[in-house]
């Protein structure tokens, strides 16, 4: 049974994105995070969150600066 940080991480995960699989494994290829399934949503792993909040820290950035970047180049 996932953790409420698991469950809390991979609903970040899908409003960020939808899971992109290659129909085979149950890994995104955006974020190399477990999915509960080829078509399902995210589910990962205690071991993952870490790494998962910082690349989604990380999304976050480069959105914040190619925001920034398409402000001054108006």
């Amino acid at each position: 049974m996932a953790s409420s940080e698991q469950q809390q991480m991979g609903n970040r995960l899908d409003e960020h994105h939808r899971p992109e699989t290659n129909g085979r494994m149950s890994v995104c290829r955006r974020c190399g995070v477990i999915t509960d399934g080829p078509e399902g949503d995210h589910a990962p792993r205690e071991r993952e969150l870490a790494r998962t909040g910082q690349w989604l820290d990380t999304q976050a950035r480069i959105r914040r600066l190619e925001g920034a970047k398409d402000r001054v180049n108006r």
